[in-house]
């Protein structure tokens, strides 16, 4: 009599071990794409909406739909990260050359054009002079070093590899939840339902929305910045212009700003003797990406996002980056600004959207 009660206890507890002994092992199957999930995640709740618009204006036609949206997530991101990834590859046995070459014989003398200025162009070219005999020792100290990262960085390509792949996964995922739309939302409110009853719903309604918004406020006005900014690197015909538009949006991403990569670009391309080219990329990131974009367009996407601050925003990106990769540059700032609002609306439970 006395082991009744022992096993009718393990009777209870032993389907949910084994439920839970079934939930460890899917979730260590699947974590190596845990970062491709979440953003397949991210992506198809913030398009759902326009989705949901594009099936009603073709007639109801979900495999078409599917198809349309595929293709365009496709060119918004797996695309360029394509792009991204190749420039990267051919760069860099580029900068090792570079090494070499500034370790040996410095950057040489001052273009002929910088000689010529007139009152500073003397003053300029002594400071040329200056750093490049500072550099080369510094290279010639540290080029094997240098070299050694470099190498390491080729060896790593794989790295490129793994960014394209999850971006490609994504949006595969992005497709699918958005195609079974109603059957995706009909479990997720059985779900959460399950898992805490009306409050839970709420807060999966707050993170839905808090997702789009931040896609919209913060991802949205990077991206409005980088392809104003890109604008002028294509037409400066700068070699390895992706690399920049990529480095680009990550600064905009983290609240620096895209002064970083025009600025010095412009005062590259005078001292490469394109002087129309540096001012034309100089007045267009000052005026057009700086003041234009910057002061109108962002603040009218951020006003319809999440209020995220900008120094979570910086910390989501690179702890991102740190923990995800490059897809987490992306994925970050929206995981931070979910919980940085669920914690707000736990605080104040009244403000939760029904």
């Amino acid at each position: 009599m006395s082991d009744s009660p022992r096993f009718e206890l393990i009777e209870k507890l032993a389907p949910l071990g084994l439920v839970l002994a079934v939930l460890l092992v899917g979730l260590l199957t699947l974590y190596p794409f845990l970062a491709a999930i979440l953003w397949g995640v991210v992506l198809g709740i913030a398009v759902a909406p326009l989705h949901q618009k594009l099936i009603a204006a073709i007639g109801n036609r979900r495999m078409l739909a599917a198809a349309i949206t595929g293709i365009g997530l496709a060119l918004c991101f797996v695309v360029p990260a394509i792009g991204i990834a190749r420039a990267l590859a051919s760069f860099l046995p580029s900068a090792l050359n570079w090494v070499e070459r500034v370790a040996l014989s410095g950057l040489g003398g001052p273009p002929e054009h910088v000689l010529n200025l007139p009152l500073i162009g003397e003053g300029i070219a002594e400071l040329w002079r200056s750093i490049g005999t500072d550099l080369s020792s510094v290279v010639s100290h540290f080029g094997d070093e240098l070299k050694a990262l470099l190498v390491w960085f080729m060896y790593e390509a794989e790295v490129l590899g793994v960014f394209v792949f999850e971006f490609a996964i994504g949006v595969i995922l992005a497709v699918v939840l958005v195609y079974n739309f109603d059957r995706v939302v009909e479990l997720s409110e059985k779900f959460f339902d399950r898992l805490g009853g009306t409050f839970a719903r709420r807060m999966a309604v707050l993170s839905v929305t808090t997702t789009r918004q931040t896609v919209i406020g913060v991802l949205g006005a990077a991206l409005a910045q980088t392809l104003v900014a890109t604008f002028s690197y294509v037409v400066a015909g700068v070699p390895g212009w992706i690399i920049l538009a990529g480095i680009t949006f990550i600064l905009s991403l983290i609240q620096i700003g895209p002064a970083l990569v025009w600025l010095p670009l412009s005062i590259w391309l005078w001292l490469q003797g394109q002087p129309g080219m540096a001012i034309f990329v100089f007045l267009w990131g000052l005026v057009i990406v700086n003041l234009l974009v910057d002061s109108i367009v962002r603040p009218l996407l951020v006003s319809k996002g999440a209020q995220l601050p900008a120094t979570l925003a910086f910390l989501g990106a690179l702890g991102g980056l740190v923990e995800w990769g490059l897809v987490g540059v992306f994925l970050g700032p929206v995981v931070v600004a979910v919980c940085y609002e669920m914690i707000l609306k736990w605080i104040e439970p009244d403000t939760l959207p029904h």
